[in-house]
């Protein structure tokens, strides 16, 4: 790897070159391996793979019998392994799925699901899921609900009722839909996407730092500290609130936060899904010399130490995220400091070496 040094003061010798301060800039720095990696070996195979698991999600809702628990217990499995696999695409809000016709995050993963407006549309039949007010009454969230709620038995019966399987097919048929036109749409977007050089808020870097940070601050703030008690809104501190989490029905607060915690670490470290280790920001940074503001030493060796940190942190329980946040405040309170730690090195160091704009507003005031 090219290490770029800076050159400050008066040469007191042949073999004397100061190191790079942080403040020092290096415009040599090039992105497009870095784009490349992250277009074909990340983010494309990532959506098909979501494209995909939704499809067996089709297959198995279509294949379910209320007389046969055996198709019910497929059909929730399938949903967690799609919901699972949602999260690696969440930080990829740009170009194509951020389009309105799209717009992934807020159509597929509005959480935590409206149960009311839920058991309004199938009463009534009739709905408009394109509507703003039905973003928490549809998507996986709705999905979580509908399959998780209640016993086995009662779901068997309520699921029995040809409404509530025909509102979780126009669901479903809702998120196939835009994650159909973001895929063939990236046929097209890769080049625009690979072949972008500047590091104004349109650019490529810009939108991958941004939809990056805003994914884990998603992590951080909304999956964890606003449900556990620890968030803010403009300085106001907010109550602990548990039916806020993420996979609140199907218990898989965790489980998910992992999933998502591993897709940005992958990104970062470069790692495809063929598991072959190519081009990450951890590389960038590397070239940068970049050092933090947080720990002491190396930025980009502080970050991947980090995400080990907070992977582990969310490992450790053995219940679920309700269950931990009313039972285990302490150990809660820890695992939310070790995912705040994170904010800052992303947040200001990194986009400090990066040089660009934090374009994401943020009420909670890290």
């Amino acid at each position: 790897m090219k290490r770029f040094l800076c050159l400050s003061g008066v040469v007191l010798g042949l073999l004397f070159f100061p190191s790079c301060r942080p403040d020092c800039p290096k415009d040599n720095v090039e992105y497009s391996d870095l784009f490349e990696n992250i277009a074909d070996n990340m983010i494309v195979p990532r959506y098909a793979q979501f494209q995909s698991d939704l499809l067996a999600l089709q297959v198995d809702l279509n294949a379910f019998d209320a007389s046969d628990v055996q198709t019910l217990i497929s059909l929730q499995e399938q949903f967690k392994a799609t919901y699972l696999s949602w999260q690696s695409v969440s930080a990829f809000e740009f170009g194509p799925a951020a389009e309105y016709s799209a717009l992934l995050r807020i159509n597929c993963n509005s959480f935590p699901a409206n149960p009311s407006t839920i058991e309004e549309n199938i009463q009534a039949g009739t709905y408009n899921l394109d509507f703003p007010s039905n973003y928490q009454a549809k998507g996986l969230p709705a999905f979580d609900y509908l399959l998780f709620h209640s016993h086995q038995n009662e779901l068997l019966l309520e699921l029995s009722n040809a409404s509530r399987i025909a509102y979780m097919q126009d669901c479903l048929a809702d998120m196939q839909g835009r994650i159909g036109e973001v895929v063939n749409a990236w046929d097209s977007y890769r080049s625009t996407f690979v072949g972008s050089e500047e590091k104004d808020q349109s650019s490529s870097l810009s939108l991958l730092f941004n939809c990056f940070l805003s994914d884990y601050e998603q992590i951080k703030r909304n999956k964890f500290a606003l449900p556990a008690g620890f968030a803010t809104n403009f300085g106001i501190p907010l109550d602990a609130d548990t039916s806020m989490v993420e996979g609140h029905y199907s218990k898989m607060s965790f489980q998910l936060m992992d999933a998502n915690l591993a897709a940005l670490q992958n990104v970062y470290l470069g790692l495809g899904e063929d598991g072959v280790d190519g081009v990450g920001i951890f590389e960038k940074l590397k070239e940068y010399n970049a050092q933090s503001t947080v720990v002491d030493g190396d930025l980009a060796v502080a970050i991947q130490e980090q995400f080990t940190v907070c992977r582990e942190a969310v490992n450790q329980y053995t219940n679920d995220l309700p269950f931990e946040i009313l039972n285990n405040s302490s150990q809660i309170q820890e695992t939310s400091n070790d995912l705040q730690k994170m904010v800052p090195m992303i947040k200001n160091d990194m986009r400090s070496y990066l040089s660009v704009t934090v374009t994401l507003t943020d009420a909670d005031g890290d």
